[in-house]
């Protein structure tokens, strides 16, 4: 990808020498039609400059804030693309999943997994609240803060729970073939 002016300077000076390789092996070409391939070559080039500098870098996606740093043992999918194990900054975006029929609009967030400053995944995380949890039953125990990994039962997901500030934060990744 074309991003330091190094890189620009690199396909300029490719670009200038396959003008030269053109002009200088085209003998056999007729002159008039000569003189428009350069112009061509050359607005090519730049067209295609453009093109390649105004595709987006694989950055976050909005406002971000981080969660949590997280080891990952397996491989597993997310989103639908595979992850490989590894360590990866947790990151919360501002973005928010369509809400199903019926579904708060706070309901889900997408995180992102950063590896070396760079986003190489997107999950959506289910959001639970301390405050919505019913008075009474097992789903009425909050949870500690802190983050956990854990396998869940018949190991086919692995689940990533990130609590912090009276907010829970459940990504389920399905483990890889």
């Amino acid at each position: 990808m074309l991003g330091t002016n190094r890189d620009i300077q690199k396909f300029f000076r490719a670009l200038l020498v396959c003008s030269r390789y053109v002009s200088c092996h085209s003998l056999a070409w007729e002159e008039g039609k000569m003189r428009y391939t350069i112009p061509l070559m050359i607005l090519a080039g730049v067209v295609s400059l453009g093109t390649v500098a105004a595709q987006p870098a694989p950055a976050s996606t909005g406002t971000t804030e981080v969660l949590a740093t997280v080891r990952i043992t397996h491989s597993v999918l997310a989103n639908g693309k595979p992850l490989p194990g590894g360590t990866y900054e947790l990151r919360l975006t501002n973005e928010r999943p369509t809400p199903l029929v019926g579904q708060s609009p706070d309901a889900e967030r997408w995180v992102e997994f950063v590896a070396n400053e760079r986003v190489v995944a997107r999950e959506r995380a289910v959001v639970l609240r301390d405050d919505d949890l019913p008075p009474v039953g097992a789903s009425s125990v909050r949870s500690r803060i802190g983050t956990r990994i854990e396998m869940l039962k018949g190991g086919e997901f692995l689940r990533i729970s990130v609590k912090r500030e009276g907010e829970r934060y459940l990504v389920y990744l399905p483990v890889a073939p």
